[in-house]
C-alpha cells in the first residue's frame, strides 16, 4: 500500500520542496530507517550548518557513533522520533525537541545515553533533583570551539575589566547570583580573577556529598591547602565532622583568612563554650592562636600547641 508523503510547507521554494519530496520518499520506502542530517538541514538549515562547524558532537555523523548506525544521522542520536517527523511534515509533537513541554528527566535521559560513563550519578545530584537539565547549562548545537563544554554564556562583565570569571563559572552565576555575591568580599578565592572556577571545588554532575564541602568532602579544599590535609596524629575535631567550613566562608568573608568570624577567639568560643578555668583571664580579643598555633592538626600536641 503506497504511503502518503509528507505534508509541507505552503510557502516553500521550488529546490527545497523536491528535496523534502524525495527525503520524505525514501523514508516511506524503507519504513523506518531514520534521514539522515541532510533531510534534516532542509528545514533546519542553521542549525545543521552549526552542528557541523566544528562541534564535538559532529562525531555522532559517522556510523560507529550513531545509536541507529547510520552514517551522516547524526541528528537522530538525539532527536528521537525523527522518521516520524519527516514523514509527517514536521511539527512539535512528533520528536524529541528539547525545549519547553519537554520534561528535565527526558531531556536528561536522552543525554545520559551517551554520557552515562563521564556523570554516572547525575541523576543524585541536586541539579537534577530540582529539575535543572542538561540544556539548561549547555547548548548542543553551538558551532567553533570558544564554548567550553559547550555552556551557554554566563551574564555579562564588560563593565568591570578586571572581571576574569571563567565560563564556567559565568553559566553558574546564572542561577547562583546570591553565592556571587560573596566573591565581592575582600577576603575572597580568587574566582573573579580567574584562577579558580567553580569547578574546581563543586562537581556540577555528582551528589550533594560534594556541595557542602564538610566533613571528609573537605578533600576538594586539600587539592589546594596540601599543607593542612595531614595525617595528623592529633586532628581538630571540627574538621573531622563539620570540615573547613565550620571556621571558614569559602566562598569570600569580610575578615581574614576568609574566618566566619572577625575575632579568632570569638571564633573559637563558638565551639569552645566551657574552656579550662585558667582561660577566664582570656576575652573575645585574645589571639588563641598565639599558643594553639597549629590548629589544624598536630603530630605533638593533642592541644594543638606545635
Amino acid at each position: 500500500m503506497r504511503r502518503k508523503l509528507p505534508r509541507l510547507p505552503m510557502m516553500i521554494g521550488g529546490a527545497l520542496l523536491l528535496l523534502l519530496v524525495t527525503a520524505g520518499s525514501a523514508v516511506s520506502a524503507q519504513g523506518d530507517e531514520p534521514p539522515d542530517s541532510s533531510v534534516c538541514a532542509a528545514c533546519h538549515e542553521d542549525r545543521v550548518t552549526a552542528f557541523q562547524a566544528n562541534n564535538p558532537h559532529s562525531v555522532l555523523e559517522s556510523a560507529k557513533w550513531n545509536k541507529a548506525g547510520v552514517a551522516g544521522a547524526s541528528c537522530v542520536s538525539c532527536h528521537a522520533g525523527a522518521a516520524k517527523h519527516v514523514e509527517e511534515g514536521g511539527g512539535p509533537g512528533n520528536i524529541m525537541a528539547f525545549g519547553s513541554g519537554v520534561s528535565a528527566a527526558d531531556i536528561d535521559k536522552a543525554c545520559l545515553t551517551c554520557h552515562t560513563k563521564t556523570h554516572p550519578r547525575f541523576a543524585s545530584s541536586p541539579h537534577a533533583k530540582a529539575g535543572v537539565a542538561c540544556t539548561s547549562c549547555h547548548q548542543i548545537h553551538q558551532s567553533g570551539t570558544t564554548a567550553v563544554d559547550l555552556l551557554k554564556a554566563g551574564p555579562t562583565t564588560a563593565a568591570d575589566p578586571a572581571d576574569k570569571l571563567g565560563p564556567k563559572s559565568a553559566v553558574c552565576a546564572n542561577c547562583h547570583g546570591d553565592v556571587f555575591t560573596q566573591f565581592e568580599y575582600n577576603e575572597h578565592h580568587r574566582l573573579r580573577e580567574g584562577i579558580l572556577d567553580c569547578t574546581s571545588c563543586h562537581n556540577p554532575h555528582e551528589q550533594s556529598t560534594r556541595a557542602r564541602l564538610g566533613g571528609f568532602k573537605q578533600q576538594a579544599c586539600f587539592k589546594c591547602h596540601a599543607d593542612k590535609s595531614g595525617p595528623f596524629i592529633y586532628e581538630h575535631g571540627s574538621v573531622r565532622v563539620e570540615g573547613c567550613t565550620a571556621c571558614h566562608d569559602p566562598m569570600g568573608s569580610p575578615n581574614r583568612h576568609l574566618l566566619k568570624f572577625q575575632r579568632v577567639a570569638e571564633l573559637c568560643f563558638s565551639c569552645h563554650t566551657t574552656p579550662p578555668s585558667f582561660h577566664s583571664r582570656f576575652t573575645l580579643d585574645t589571639q588563641c592562636t598565639e599558643c594553639h598555633s597549629s590548629i589544624h592538626g598536630s603530630n605533638f600536641s593533642p592541644f594543638f600547641l606545635k
